[in-house]
């Protein structure tokens, strides 16, 4: 499964000589799992346009990608997203829409996992895993590539951790099970469901002495946060506490529970009909719980702490899109206020009492909403779903003796081993709350750390935090328009279904050719991995002919070019980091000083005799 490249196309690191940061695009710089998003983009784009004829090489990119990041066909093609939050084109016309453009990449991908052949049997020893969340995952499919004989314990009684929380309209759960399913098999993992690591189950000590050799905790954060109010009455703790003992039948529940009953399905899809119903929370999270309440009938009101102005502080974190999508189905939205009551009549929801919320952030960025205590306003509903974050089960950690004396989880932050108990690792979102891909990434940190763990090798050597240097927009005279996301009617999207069309294979390629290809040729090689160059050339200038006139850079699209003084003679120079060769400047150079060091000239020759 693992693509073979050739050398002359291995991706490089390219090296700013000046400070030693390693020069990339903003989205490469981005992506928690280091995919050459560069090298994938300019491959796809040349892809022929006879999707069928271009199969091959499309299952060829899907194994470069694979080997990066297993979950890449519904990670990259459904729920991501990370690298187009810093794409360099999101200032000019819009961000190049990378999941739009695997998606056709992961479907084929997805049906050839279904005959991929397994890794070979492990002979190395045994490594536990506790959680199946993508860092449980990802670590666990990571050893089996190295040898060791992974098995993952799950307290529930399916794989897949947080990623059972996302909503089927936006990750179908039949999707996920065949992926994981398929990585299980692939990688000759051990699962064992149904079994709890923790002060009601098994002890990290008692893992130790079934022969596992190192553990790997990544329980997530099941938890749901607790909302706390500064008017907290007798009764406001007695409502919380049932929360907390899983008694939801009083109109209140938490919107992670609520996620999960409908992922096992055990939700009736009229569950919420006729009744108004309130989503406390501004992230992701919140908006998948009131846009999966208003398929199941509910008049839903979303209310948050955060303003309506994203570019600020206090800005609402969900997506824009996840925004728009919910007020097209008839959410409404109430900004900048907070809950300071919850009122119940005959022992159910009737109401919250809410103050206008002034701010949610300190300058330095804590957390610390202040209000208005004289903006007083009561909002009626039938249910209450409480969202505002999910934590870990800390009695896990505290019983393993791996909290601080301030409470806190003890781990190195480069190796991710616990600085309690030797080969004890830790991560995934109870290390730090993030997306699937940085919990992936975690994972990842994790497998080298184990694996040099059970080596008695270093385990920090060789494995500095790496400082990059951003890359810029190349330079057009028109900068292509970003196409639309294409969606359901909102009247034909009430219901568990995927409302977000895929595009059409002509406009994949028109997207990936859109891309810009920021970043250095050096790392990204796709013009040598499809067999149009033999490999990245050198550009040389000849400066005893250079006659300074500047044409060159006037003319390149990507500010390789400048003038410079040396010997008393203006003559260009080149920034190697920013030359794509793409021969602009020697078709421009007047006294043909400017050359590209490849065989492009005989090969036409040769082609043409």
């Amino acid at each position: 499964m693992k693509k073979k490249i050739k050398k002359e196309a291995i991706v490089e690191e390219v090296v700013c000589p000046d400070n030693g940061n390693i020069y990339l695009a903003p989205c490469e710089i981005r992506c928690p799992l280091n995919e050459n998003i560069q090298r994938t983009h300019s491959m796809i784009s040349m892809l022929n346009p006879d999707m069928e004829k271009a199969k091959d090489l499309m299952l060829e990119i899907g194994h470069e990608i694979f080997e990066q990041n297993p979950l890449f066909p519904i990670l990259c093609g459904n729920i991501c997203g990370l690298c187009e939050e810093e794409c360099n084109y999101k200032d000019k016309t819009g961000a190049i829409r990378r999941r739009k453009i695997i998606q056709p990449i992961g479907n084929l991908y997805m049906d050839y996992l279904k005959g991929a052949p397994k890794l070979p049997a492990p002979k190395k020893g045994k490594v536990a895993i506790v959680g199946s969340g993508p860092a449980g995952i990802m670590c666990a499919f990571e050893l089996s590539k190295r040898g060791y004989k992974a098995t993952i314990f799950e307290r529930k009684q399916v794989l897949g951790g947080a990623l059972r929380y996302i909503p089927k309209y936006r990750l179908p759960t039949e999707q996920l099970e065949s992926l994981i399913e398929n990585i299980i098999r692939i990688g000759n993992i051990d699962v064992k469901t149904e079994v709890d690591i923790g002060p009601k189950g098994k002890t990290l000590d008692q893992l130790k002495k079934e022969g596992y050799k190192a553990i790997f905790m990544a329980p997530g954060t099941p938890n749901p946060r607790i909302l706390s109010i500064e008017s907290e009455t007798p009764e406001f703790k007695d409502l919380i506490q049932r929360l907390v003992d899983g008694d939801d039948t009083k109109g209140v529940r938490f919107g992670l529970n609520l996620l999960y009953i409908v992922d096992r399905g055990d939700a009736p899809l009229d569950l919420y009909k006729g009744k108004k119903v309130i989503v406390i929370g501004g992230g992701n999270v919140a908006f998948d719980v009131a846009r999966t309440a208003r398929r199941l009938g509910g008049d839903i009101t979303v209310m948050c702490l955060e303003n309506d102005d994203k570019s600020t502080a206090d800005g609402i974190p969900a997506d824009v899109e996840e925004i728009e999508g919910a007020e097209e189905e008839g959410i409404k939205i109430i900004y900048s206020r907070g809950v300071d009551g919850v009122i119940m009549e005959n022992d159910r929801f009737k109401s919250i009492k809410t103050l206008q919320c002034t701010s949610v952030y300190e300058e330095n960025g804590a957390f610390n909403p202040k209000f208005d205590h004289k903006d007083v306003k009561f909002i009626e509903g039938d249910v209450l779903l409480i969202t505002i974050g999910q934590a870990p089960d800390r009695a896990l950690f505290d019983k393993e003796g791996l909290l601080n004396d301030k409470g806190r989880l003890d781990i190195d932050q480069q190796t991710l081993m616990s600085n309690k108990k030797k080969g004890i690792f830790v991560g995934g979102d109870v290390k730090r709350v993030g997306f699937a891909s940085e919990a992936m990434r975690d994972g990842s940190i994790a497998a080298e750390s184990i694996d040099r763990f059970i080596q008695g090798k270093d385990l920090k050597k060789g494995r500095p935090e790496k400082e990059y240097e951003t890359a810029s927009i190349p330079f057009r005279i028109v900068y292509k328009d970003q196409p639309k996301i294409k969606w359901s009617l909102p009247e034909e999207r009430m219901n568990f279904k995927p409302f977000e069309k895929e595009y059409e294979w002509e406009e994949v390629l028109a997207e990936a050719k859109r891309c810009l290809c920021c970043g250095p040729c050096l790392g990204c090689k796709a013009c040598v991995e499809l067999g149009i160059q033999k490999e990245i050339p050198e550009i040389e200038i000849d400066e005893q002919y250079c006659s300074g006139c500047g044409v060159c850079v006037h003319i390149c699209p990507y500010d390789a070019l400048e003038m410079k003084e040396k010997d008393g003679k203006t003559v260009a120079e080149l920034d190697i980091l920013k030359c794509k060769r793409c021969g602009v400047c020697v078709s421009a150079c007047p006294t043909g000083c400017i050359t590209i060091k490849d065989d492009l000239k005989q090969r036409i020759i040769e082609e043409l005799t």
